[in-house]
């Protein structure tokens, strides 16, 4: 299909073994910024993408933590500097004050028009999932909600949605292993959610952080 609903592009990143390959939600992107304090050159917002060979300079006192898409798959915070990615490695004469190996994500991409969507894929999702949402819209998503299939009148439960991430809240439990479920999203500038269909996975089998890449 060649429209896209409401002109989202939407690529999910989950669980996958790093033998196998996978590509970041834009050509070029090769990490998202997951946490940062102090200011940046260019700009690194919470959550924007990471563009290979971009030399970033870090102010004084400034940390950047950033998820290593893979094949890397590290979890790192760089303070001070100038940092640059590249697919395979990461370069910085600032300090790392923290390095730590993630589950390799996987790339799941939709595409439909009207409610029609259809995946490539089935979608594979923890059953306490993690979602962050990154591209050019993410920050206009306002709501994400799970519900079992065949009953749009009423969710499981309503992600807690803060600063482009939504986690499970405290008091709703885990999905169960195996079932089918749907989730909806609600951006700011459309009344109806998209839809897709997923299926909860134990937890360890798949990688609980999810990143929806939105434009």
């Amino acid at each position: 299909m060649t429209e896209i609903r409401f002109g989202l592009a939407i690529s999910l990143l989950a669980c996958l073994p790093a033998t196998l390959p996978a590509h970041a939600a834009e050509p070029n992107a090769v990490g998202i910024v997951m946490k940062v304090t102090g200011e940046t050159d260019p700009a690194m917002p919470l959550r924007e993408e990471i563009a290979a060979n971009t030399a970033i300079r870090l102010g004084p006192g400034t940390e950047l933590t950033f998820l290593h898409y893979p094949p890397r798959c590290e979890l790192v915070t760089v303070a001070g500097g100038t940092l640059k990615l590249t697919r395979t490695d990461f370069i910085t004469d600032g300090e790392v004050k923290a390095q730590q190996n993630r589950p390799c994500p996987r790339v799941y991409e939709l595409s439909g028009t009207g409610a029609s969507w259809v995946a490539r894929d089935l979608l594979r999702l923890s059953v306490d999932p993690e979602l962050v949402f990154a591209g050019s819209r993410g920050s206009e998503v306002v709501g994400a909600a799970i519900y079992e299939q065949g009953e749009a009148d009423r969710p499981i439960y309503r992600l807690d949605l803060a600063e482009q991430r939504a986690i499970r809240p405290n008091a709703a439990p885990p999905l169960v292993p195996n079932r089918r479920y749907v989730l909806k999203l609600t951006t700011s500038d459309e009344a109806e959610p998209v839809d897709y269909d997923f299926v909860a996975v134990e937890a360890g089998a798949a990688e609980p952080l999810v990143v929806l890449h939105v434009d």
